[in-house]
């Protein structure tokens, strides 16, 4: 096969060549398959970032395969390109890929359960709940319970809405990232502890300005995200807010069901 533009911009690691890629969408896939092969993760990644432009069945599938990558960094983008791409049909490939996963961080079993909750793969709730023992790490039990949130599951709704109460500082920080991810109604009563709460969640501070956001504010950003309320002062993700603004995120969240 002669060489193309496209080739010459991945062997030189050209990152126009995602933008190549995504241009000629599910077509040029089987071209780029080679490349996920390349002993220099450079390459490997930047074939990642290819199939994630390109997109289409061909690409998930790749993808759910370049889970078992030895680089974190592409197994990294990998999970990113899946939750993007997301592989219908493929879900007992992916549930495979969680079984077969031996990697140090984690990373890839705290995701597989959140890409199926993207695909709202109710079928699976039960193969996902089995692994919920399987793994002890809190970072990938978070996963697990996240992804089974998603996909409806009251139990792992109720235990989610247990780790936003008894979540103290920088864990209800990075708890709202599952917030964000759950991105649903639901979630609004569950964050009324957090709202009750000034201990801090975030440092933005900078040499020229310190910035600590405390619980209760990263808990009214996502109130006032999901929701789409009118409230008498917009989000401030830069800031904190004031006492009587999180008085009146609180009686809103609340007034909501549960």
């Amino acid at each position: 096969m002669a060489t193309t533009d496209f080739d010459r911009r991945v062997t030189s690691k050209d990152w126009e060549a995602a933008e190549i890629a995504r241009r000629s969408g599910p077509a040029i896939v089987p071209q780029v398959e080679p490349y996920l092969r390349s002993p220099d993760h450079e390459i490997r990644l930047l074939a990642v970032d290819c199939l994630a432009a390109a997109g289409g069945p061909q690409a998930a599938q790749l993808l759910i395969r370049t889970l078992s990558d030895g680089n974190e960094q592409v197994r990294g983008n990998a999970v990113n390109a899946l939750h993007k791409n997301l592989p219908v049909g493929q879900e007992a490939a992916l549930l495979a890929a969680w079984d077969a996963s031996q990697t140090r961080d984690g990373y890839v079993r705290q995701q597989i359960p959140m890409i199926l909750g993207r695909m709202q793969a109710r079928t699976r709730v039960a193969d996902v709940k089995a692994r919920l023992a399987a793994d002890p790490r809190p970072d990938v039990r978070d996963g697990v319970i996240a992804g089974l949130a998603k996909l409806g599951d009251p139990q792992a709704r109720e235990t989610f809405g247990h780790m936003l109460r008894d979540a103290r500082g920088k864990r209800t920080g990075d708890l709202m990232e599952y917030v964000k991810y759950e991105d649903e109604p639901w979630v609004i009563p569950l964050l009324v502890p957090a709202l009750q709460r000034r201990d801090m969640a975030v440092d933005l501070s900078t040499h020229r300005r310190e910035l600590k956001r405390r619980e209760c504010d990263v808990a009214a950003d996502e109130v006032m995200r999901i929701s789409q309320a009118r409230f008498s002062f917009p989000i401030n993700q830069a800031g904190q807010y004031s006492d009587a603004e999180i008085a009146e995120v609180l009686r809103y969240a609340l007034a909501q069901p549960r």
